[in-house]
C-alpha cells in the first residue's frame, strides 16, 4: 500500500486513529504496521490468528519478535537500510524469512513492504504463510525428480493425444528426445495395425477412467517394434476438469519372453522338445469334444520303442537319450504341421492326427514303424544301434468317450502289435558305423 497525496500529519492521523481498520480486517494476509524504529503500531485480526498473539501483546513491541531468532539480527540491519531508502517491495521478493509463533513454531513467510511516509516513517507489511506453497513446491520438485529418474517412460499428453511432457525414461525407451516429441502426436509411437489403440485409450481417459496394464506394441525411432504395458491416468486441472492423460509405458519384452519360456517348459518334454503328457491330454480332450459335436474324425497313435530298457542298460543312458531325440525328430519331420506329437512316458510317444480316418491312421502307423526302424543311434564307441517300434492305433470319432478310453484303446492295439512282432525281433545289437542295416 503506498501513501497518497495527504500531508505527513494527515497520514499519521488517519493511520493511527483507525482510518484503515475496516479495510485491514478483511485482508487475508497478516498486516503489521511498524514505525521507523521497528515498533509495531498496528496489526489486523489475521496477524493474531497467524502468530497466536493477542493484539495488545504485539503493539509497542519490536517487529523482530515475529521472526525466527536466526533472522532477527540480520533483519534489524535490513530494516535500517530500508528506512534510509523507503520503497515498495512486492510479495515474494527479497530475503527468505521464517515467522515465529507465540508457541515457538516456525513457518516460511513471504513479506511485502509498502512505506506510508509520515513523521514516524510508517511501513505497512503484509505477511503470508508460505507453508502450503512450500510444500506444494517441494512435492513438485520431488515429483519431477521421480519422473526424471524413472526407468519407465512417463509421457503427458492432451486430450487430442498431443505430447506435452516427455521424461528421460521415454527417451531411452523410444529413442526420441523431448525436443523431438513435445508437441507431436503420440500416434508417432504406434505401429501400423495398432491404430485403434489411441482413440480407445483417449476415449477412456476423457471419461475419467484409469487404464491399467494395457498390453500392446509400440515402435521406436529406429523402426523396431516392442511389447509394452501402458498405465494411463486422467490429468485434471485445479477445478477437477480432465485436461489430458499421463502414460507410464514399460518394456515387457523380457517378461513376455520368460512367460513364454515357462509355458513352453510346462507343456513340453525337456529332453525331446515335443509336447508332454499333460499338454497332449488337453489337446486330445479338445479333439474328442470336436468329434462329438461336429463328427470330426481323428486318429490316435501310441508308439513304444522296442527293447529300450536293453539299450539303456547295455549302452548307457546317453545312448538312450539320443535314441529318444532321434525318434522325436523323425516324427516331427514325417508328420504334418498340425499333427500333435508328445512324449507321454519313458520310451512312449503319442501322435494325434486331426481329420484322419481309420485307413489313414493305419497307413501312418505302418509308415512310422518303417522309418523308425531305419534309424540308427551311435553308441559312442564307433558302433551303432538299430531302432524299432510298436505302434497302436485308435480312431477318434463321435463315439469316443474320454481321453482315458482313447488312450487305453490305442495302448491295447500297441501291445498286440508288440506281441505279434516280438518273435521276429532280436534285442538291439551294435554294428560298426556305416554298416548297412
Amino acid at each position: 500500500m503506498v501513501a497518497g497525496s495527504a500531508s505527513v500529519t494527515t497520514t499519521d492521523r488517519i493511520v493511527l486513529e483507525g482510518g484503515f481498520d475496516g479495510l485491514l480486517e478483511v485482508v487475508v494476509d497478516a498486516i503489521v504496521m511498524v514505525d521507523a524504529g521497528g515498533e509495531i503500531v498496528l496489526v489486523n485480526a489475521q496477524t493474531e490468528r497467524l502468530f497466536g498473539y493477542r493484539r495488545e501483546e504485539l503493539l509497542g513491541r519490536r517487529v523482530e519478535m515475529l521472526m525466527a531468532e536466526r533472522f532477527r539480527e540480520r533483519h534489524v540491519a535490513h530494516r535500517s537500510r530500508h528506512s534510509t531508502d523507503p520503497h515498495s517491495r512486492p510479495m515474494g521478493v527479497g530475503l527468505e524469512l521464517y515467522g515465529r509463533r507465540k508457541d515457538g513454531s516456525e513457518f516460511p513467510a513471504a513479506i511485502s513492504l509498502s512505506p506510508l511516509g509520515g513523521d514516524r516513517g510508517l511501513v505497512l507489511s503484509a505477511i503470508c504463510d508460505m507453508t502450503d506453497r512450500k510444500r506444494i513446491e517441494q512435492d513438485a520438485r520431488h515429483f519431477r525428480a521421480l519422473v526424471e529418474s524413472s526407468h519407465d517412460a512417463i509421457i503427458g499428453k492432451d486430450l487430442d493425444g498431443v505430447i506435452t511432457s516427455w521424461n528421460t525414461g521415454a527417451q531411452h525407451l523410444y529413442g526420441y528426445s523431448e525436443a523431438e516429441m513435445r508437441g507431436k502426436s503420440v500416434s508417432v509411437l504406434i505401429p501400423a495395425g495398432r491404430d485403434d489403440d489411441l482413440p480407445e485409450i483417449l476415449r477412456r481417459v476423457r471419461s475419467g477412467e484409469r487404464v491399467d496394464d494395457f498390453e500392446t506394441v509400440r515402435v521406436r525411432k529406429d523402426g523396431t517394434q516392442f511389447d509394452v504395458a501402458l498405465t494411463v491416468s486422467p490429468i485434471r486441472d485445479a477445478d477437477g476438469n480432465i485436461v489430458g492423460g499421463s502414460t507410464i509405458a514399460r518394456d515387457i519384452g523380457v517378461r513376455l519372453h520368460h512367460q513364454k519360456q515357462l509355458r513352453f517348459f510346462a507343456e513340453h518334454d525337456t529332453l525331446t522338445g515335443v509336447h508332454n503328457r499333460r499338454r497332449f491330454a488337453r489337446d486330445l480332450s479338445k479333439q474328442i469334444e470336436r468329434s462329438r459335436r461336429y463328427k470330426e474324425r481323428a486318429a490316435l497313435l501310441l508308439i513304444d520303442l522296442d527293447a529300450f530298457k536293453h539299450v539303456n542298460d547295455t549302452y548307457g543312458h546317453d545312448t538312450g537319450d539320443r535314441a529318444l531325440k532321434e525318434v522325436a525328430d523323425t516324427l516331427t519331420r514325417r508328420l504334418r504341421a498340425n499333427d500333435l506329437i508328445a512324449r507321454i512316458g519313458g520310451d512312449e510317444f503319442a501322435v494325434l492326427l486331426p481329420y484322419a480316418d481309420a485307413k489313414q491312421g493305419q497307413a501312418v502307423s505302418g509308415d512310422l514303424c518303417r522309418i523308425i526302424s531305419e534309424r540308427t543311434i551311435e553308441t559312442g564307441d564307433g558302433f551303432e544301434v538299430c531302432l524299432s517300434a510298436s505302434v497302436g492305433f485308435s480312431p477318434i470319432d463321435q463315439h469316443t468317450e474320454s481321453v482315458e478310453t482313447a488312450l487305453a484303446a490305442a495302448d491295447r492295439a500297441m501291445y498286440v502289435h508288440k506281441r505279434r512282432n516280438d518273435s521276429l525281433r532280436r534285442p538291439p545289437h551294435p554294428k560298426p558305423q556305416g554298416t548297412p542295416a
